[in-house]
């Protein structure tokens, strides 16, 4: 009967707040991949219904997780388990915009769901994941840049500076293709704390946000410096100020980055970070 029970296909359910205490210790294996999912749990996502699990026949302990909706972010190491959440997940494919995590899992989701999923309009096949820890932060020449956080006075800023770094990256303007939508997000960021800006005489010279929160991690992203004034030291001086910041209360800084943007990548290996892994986003 025993062996009959593990041949049995992993079974994938709806995940609640009562199922906390597993979802937390499936995550925690590998914290820094899990940055955006550990937050999520942290924001309410069980109790919202927003995550489906992998279990085992006759076990409690969950393997694998999905966050599902126009975002989705996977994370099952075992192709099983992934296999599971797939087939689970594909009634709802059709409403997935972006799928965002390991390399090798939303590789394998992607080949899985193929036909369900809308047509790719952007593919980041590797883009390099970054972390740094408090001991890892280098010292940087010159002062300290003034960073400060966002407030909701800066919102129209703030969604400029946010929209150029993505015409600049992904080939289209947020503003025009959902402009409501886009300036709800900064809202939402500024009033979580989560946007760190350098200005000068009135202008957003560098920013930076973060995507996700931890006490173990925090996730950065929408790194950007004023075209204008590239090459001057700004984003190094802003990213090692913003890290400094931020290891004063988690334990480590995470990110990843397209693989194209070498400036970028010499920008965030020159203040400390190793790379620990790779990333896949998909745009559909």
């Amino acid at each position: 009967m025993l062996r009959r029970g593990r041949l049995r296909p992993p079974r994938v359910r709806q995940l609640w707040a009562a199922d906390r205490d597993e979802v937390e210790a499936c995550l925690a294996e590998s914290p820094l991949e899990n940055v955006f999912l550990r937050s999520e749990v942290r924001r309410g996502a069980l109790r919202d219904g927003a995550l489906l699990g992998v279990q085992r026949s006759g076990e409690r302990r969950v393997r694998g997780v999905a966050l599902r909706g126009p975002l989705l972010v996977p994370w099952a190491p075992q192709p099983a388990d992934l296999s599971a959440l797939a087939e689970a997940l594909r009634p709802t494919l059709h409403r997935v915009q972006l799928i965002v995590g390991p390399k090798d899992q939303v590789e394998r989701l992607q080949r899985l769901c193929e036909g369900d999923l809308r047509p790719v309009r952007l593919l980041r096949a590797e883009q390099p994941h970054y972390s740094l820890a408090g001991g890892q932060l280098r010292p940087v020449a010159g002062p300290r840049a003034p960073l400060r956080l966002a407030r909701i006075q800066d919102l129209e800023r703030v969604a400029q500076a946010g929209a150029a770094m993505h015409q600049e990256e992904m080939g289209f303007d947020p503003l025009e293709l959902d402009p409501v939508g886009w300036r709800e997000r900064v809202v939402t960021a500024i009033r979580r704390g989560w946007v760190h800006l350098w200005e000068e005489d009135g202008r957003i010279v560098f920013k930076a946000e973060c995507s996700a929160v931890t006490p173990e991690a925090v996730q950065i992203q929408g790194v950007w410096t004023d075209p204008e004034l590239r090459g001057q030291g700004r984003a190094t001086a802003g990213m090692a100020e913003v890290c400094r910041q931020l290891l004063a209360s988690t334990a480590a800084v995470t990110l990843f980055v397209n693989d194209f943007n070498l400036p970028a990548i010499r920008v965030y290996e020159k203040v400390g970070f190793t790379r620990i892994g790779t990333m896949r986003s998909v745009l559909f």
